[in-house]
């Protein structure tokens, strides 16, 4: 019988038992960001979004951050306003 490392209802079944407080999540925290990166994915896929990776020359990043700061909006606001202009949507 083997155990999975996201197994939650034999975690304790091969582990030697361990002295001093309990851990507070059962997994190590490379499990964890792995589990709230999917979580985060499944969540953005149900309020209708896709993920977008863009490489873009540092002064437009530099500019883009100002525009950011005086309208009070996120890069991917800004970036998502900016192209809803561009494509007259």
């Amino acid at each position: 019988m083997s155990i999975q490392p996201e197994d939650r209802t034999t975690i304790d079944m091969f582990s030697a038992t361990k002295r001093g407080r309990p851990r507070s999540n059962p997994y190590d925290r490379n499990q964890q960001l792995r589990i709230n990166k999917r979580v985060q994915r499944q969540r953005d896929k149900a309020r209708g979004l896709a993920r977008l990776e863009v490489k873009l020359d540092a002064g437009v990043i530099d500019r883009m951050d100002d525009v950011c700061e005086e309208l009070g909006l996120t890069r991917a606001e800004v970036m998502e306003l900016a192209l809803k202009q561009w494509l007259h949507l």
